[in-house]
């Protein structure tokens, strides 16, 4: 029995145009088709939903984790910190999220009822690799029933346990779920994975990298300059008896500025050191 909508498609593109259009993009209805090369597309819609948002990253340090993204101002109006990112489970895991941020929330809570069935199962706090695991095999579930759709973001998940010391975890729509020592979502996801890479924050304690963490941050918001944003940074360290907090402002305020002035003299100095190498080929030519 043909449905409205490829009746539609029959009437306006005839029996021709409907055959064509079918074996286009008629893989893209739900997410318990797979198209002839082997793609989900309602999963790679919700994937581009999260390399659009905002930049999130997560970086393991030598003495805790840490979390952090930007979140552009969209009105003046707007109250600062109401248009939150990073988010407690429990004492000692955290999560930040990126792309529809009422998915994102929706996966909080899940999160929240994991941990609170996990501890009152087995008597003792839930660990960061069981929960990302968790919330992997539930996002997951989205991806191969007709009437669900997939969750549109992304999840870093931060945590601390006495046995596997700080982990980070990141999960993207499709419920891939693996562990990493520095890892980043969002529009910015390359300029930062480049930024950690080069960092080295497993050698650096958790003061130390998060104003590396700051600068990564405006780094990857250059493109947007004339744009206003805000950052939301949160950690699990020695400094918070190894529990999920966020930043205090003061801190995070002084990091900032010190990120902005740094980036401006390495823009600054790229710029001499472009002049100069723009001479020197000038006169190089001149002495020919």
């Amino acid at each position: 029995q043909m449905c409205i909508r490829d009746r539609y498609q029959r009437r306006v593109h005839g029996d021709q145009g409907f055959v064509i259009k079918m074996a286009g993009s008629g893989y893209d209805y739900d997410v318990s088709t797979l198209s002839p090369e082997g793609k989900i597309y309602q999963v790679e819609y919700a994937m581009k939903a999260t390399e659009n948002s905002s930049t999130i990253l997560g970086m393991v340090c030598k003495d805790g984790v840490l979390l952090g993204t930007e979140k552009l101002i969209v009105s003046e109006m707007m109250v600062s910190g109401s248009d939150r990112r990073v988010y407690s489970v429990t004492k000692q895991i955290g999560m930040v999220i990126t792309g529809l941020l009422p998915d994102g929330r929706c996966l909080i809570d899940r999160a929240k009822e994991e941990s609170a069935s996990f501890q009152k199962q087995y008597g003792i706090p839930i660990t960061g690799k069981v929960l990302a695991d968790r919330i992997a095999q539930f996002m997951h579930m989205n991806t191969i029933y007709l009437w669900a759709r997939p969750y549109g973001c992304n999840i870093i998940i931060a945590a601390f346990d006495e046995f596997g010391g700080p982990t980070l975890h990141l999960i993207d729509p499709s419920g891939q779920c693996f562990g990493y020592f520095g890892c980043a979502a969002g529009k910015g996801r390359q300029i930062a994975r480049n930024e950690i890479e080069k960092l080295g924050a497993k050698n650096l304690t958790c003061k130390e990298a998060a104003f590396n963490m700051a600068k990564i941050l405006h780094k990857c918001h250059e493109e947007m300059k004339e744009k206003k944003f805000e950052l939301e940074m949160s950690w699990i360290c020695p400094e918070t008896g190894m529990t999920h907090q966020m930043l205090p402002k003061d801190m995070q305020k002084e990091m900032e500025i010190r990120a902005q002035e740094t980036l401006e003299k390495e823009a600054m100095a790229d710029v001499q050191s472009q002049i100069m190498k723009n001479i020197n080929i000038c006169l190089l030519y001149t002495s020919d």
